[in-house]
């Protein structure tokens, strides 16, 4: 860090600890881990001045107050899990932390509704709510590390989408931090108030982009009494029957993802079958007599399909959900695809086992794509990455590249975006940060 750099930093930490108390950790006193994470999602090789951790909404409100005054740029943050997916921000001078947002506001049991600040992790929440026989019903990646805030803002909610639909159906309730510290709210804390519902769609996604999530309320689900899980596993043609034939069959399974053999087969500690090419992971969750009658129309899909198949009871199937979750790792190549699903497993059949892993939702059509951190130094990546790119475009979908190498995320563009919605997008962004102080250069075209 230069000589300037250095006075500007200690000149804003001055000011932050005017306005807000020593709540500035200095950007050589942050732990290495969160250096990595922060320059993970910079676009120049300069770090910011501080991190800052508010230890209430209040004091986020002023924080992003002095920044509006100062005129700084501010990447906004909970605990860092997921903050080097996306685009690369610019210039930022300030990092503001939610982690310290951390506490339960409200959990009715009785409405199935929780509010809570930003910064609280998932996992953590997910205990609290177990105790009463409720969850908030996502799987996102590093859920261990995740907060709400960063689920929200990346719009993470895993595999459970496929029965319970994806964040932006579960917020019924949120407050916000604007660009200029004024705190806004949307909907409300009950499940039939749905005022400011479209402002609430509108922030889950939003890569901190229009402003800082600072309490969220969201509905709640019932725990299942019964988990069972089918992995069912064959050639492509074969899959791909399979899981049009269980689309229009009425199964609701809770979960049902596609991914290439080899990963399952190393999953359930078993070796790999050379002639199997692709997996259905289907998760029935319920009542013991419901779950028995859905698994058991769907053996006879398979068996019909000429599938092999393998059941796992309530001691492996969390384990083995678990396990693919933990798939995800900070140091890959890490892509979120979107297409048609009829067009998956011919994605899964492109892709070259032992190279890269897959999950994909087979009802939504969404998923990830991962590949080792090593294949961005590989000469043929780009292309690679472009096929897949354009196997989704061509399905009405898209490729957008989470995490990679920085190098890798200049040379490509990283959202894939191909729609006309650029203008709009743009006006939103003037009206929500007119500064352009919130994660510039971070979202969709360069917002």
């Amino acid at each position: 860090m230069s000589a300037s750099q250095h006075v500007n930093s200690e000149a804003i930490a001055a000011r932050l600890s005017e306005r807000v108390g020593d709540k500035a950790v200095m950007w050589a006193a942050v732990l290495p881990e969160q250096q990595r994470q922060v320059m993970a999602a910079i676009a120049i090789d300069v770090p910011p001045a501080c991190i800052v951790y508010p230890d209430t909404i209040e004091q986020l409100s002023q924080v992003m107050a002095l920044a509006n005054e100062q005129q700084w740029r501010v990447l906004p943050m909970g605990q860092g899990s997921k903050l080097g997916w996306g685009g690369l921000a610019e210039g930022i001078e300030v990092v503001i932390s939610t982690a310290r947002l951390n506490r339960v506001v409200e959990h009715a049991v009785g409405d199935f509704t929780v509010t809570v600040e930003a910064g609280v992790k998932v996992a953590d929440l997910q205990r609290q709510l177990a105790a009463a026989g409720q969850l908030l019903a996502i799987d996102p990646a590093f859920e261990a590390d995740a907060t709400i805030g960063g689920v929200v803002a990346t719009a993470d909610t895993g595999s459970l989408r496929q029965r319970y639909g994806g964040l932006r159906d579960m917020v019924i309730g949120l407050q916000l931090v604007r660009y200029d510290g004024e705190l806004a709210r949307a909907g409300g804390r009950v499940v039939k108030n749905v005022a400011g519902y479209d402002l609430m769609k509108l922030m889950t996604g939003a890569y901190g982009n229009l402003g800082i999530l600072s309490e969220l309320t969201f509905r709640l689900y019932p725990m299942a009494g019964t988990s069972r899980t089918l992995v069912i596993t064959g050639g492509e043609t074969a899959i791909e029957k399979a899981v049009a034939e269980v689309r229009f069959s009425g199964l609701t399974p809770v979960a049902m993802d596609l991914t290439l053999a080899g990963l399952t087969a190393e999953l359930l500690g078993e070796a790999a079958d050379d002639k199997a090419v692709m997996s259905l992971v289907a998760r029935f969750q319920g009542i013991p007599d419901g779950v028995e009658e859905q698994t058991e129309r769907l053996k006879k899909i398979a068996t019909t399909h000429g599938l092999t198949l393998q059941q796992l009871e309530a001691e492996q199937d969390a384990a083995f959900w678990q396990k693919m979750n933990d798939r995800i790792r900070p140091d890959t190549v890490l892509c979120k695809v979107g297409m048609r699903p009829s067009a998956l497993p011919a994605l899964l059949a492109q892709l070259m086992p032992g190279s890269c892993e897959a999950k994909l939702h087979s009802s939504s059509g969404l998923g990830w794509v991962q590949w080792p951190a090593k294949a961005a130094t590989e000469a043929d990546f780009v292309a690679v990455l472009g096929k897949v790119r354009s196997h989704a475009q061509d399905n009405g979908g898209f490729l957008s590249i989470l995490q990679a190498p920085i190098a890798l995320k200049q040379s490509i563009e990283v959202w894939g975006y191909t729609g006309n919605a650029l203008k709009v997008m743009s006006d939103i962004k003037e009206k929500f940060d007119p500064h352009r102080l919130l994660s510039p250069g971070r979202f969709v075209g360069g917002l």
